[in-house]
């Protein structure tokens, strides 16, 4: 049986995102690498570190920025989205892949998040509040954002006035 992709997909901008993302994060490991790896030097300690585990740091690092960056388009293929008037679907995951339903009754509040490097590709993210936790759909354009935003609060606002 082949697993089910849900038919609404995030722009092709959200890849960029991904990347620049992935490199701030590897860029932050290889600062603090650095600094620790200059402090060993300064205190004398270096002597007293097997300098195959400093290298394996950076290599290790090195290769989960490669891997990282190579599984951004299946990334990208399986993070998808629905919008049903029972509930909303958040696809995720290209190795392990998962599908959550939340129904519509079950919302608390909508909000709208755009940190930088969304901002830069004029995306925006949409996080969905429930009892139990939150749920993030992000990479959305504005324009759909917002009218996303409204079409749950107007499904939100019927589903209560029917319970």
């Amino acid at each position: 049986m082949e697993y089910p992709i849900l038919p609404k997909q995030m722009p092709a901008r959200i890849k960029k995102v991904w990347q620049k993302s992935n490199l701030l994060a590897t860029g932050i490991f290889v600062i603090i690498g650095a600094v620790v790896t200059g402090i060993l030097i300064a205190t004398g300690h270096f002597k007293g570190v097997p300098l195959w585990l400093i290298i394996g740091y950076f290599l290790l690092v090195l290769l989960l920025f490669i891997i990282r960056q190579v599984l951004i388009p299946y990334r990208y293929y399986f993070h998808r989205y629905e919008i049903t008037p029972e509930d909303l679907a958040f696809q995720e995951g290209y190795l392990f892949r998962s599908i959550t339903y939340v129904p519509i009754n079950r919302i608390q509040h909508v909000e709208t998040e755009q940190g930088p490097f969304l901002r830069k590709e004029n995306l925006m993210e949409i996080v969905i509040h429930t009892a139990a936790t939150d749920h993030h759909l992000a990479g959305l354009d504005m324009e759909e954002a917002m009218a996303l935003r409204q079409q749950i609060i107007d499904m939100v606002k019927v589903a209560k006035e029917d319970v």
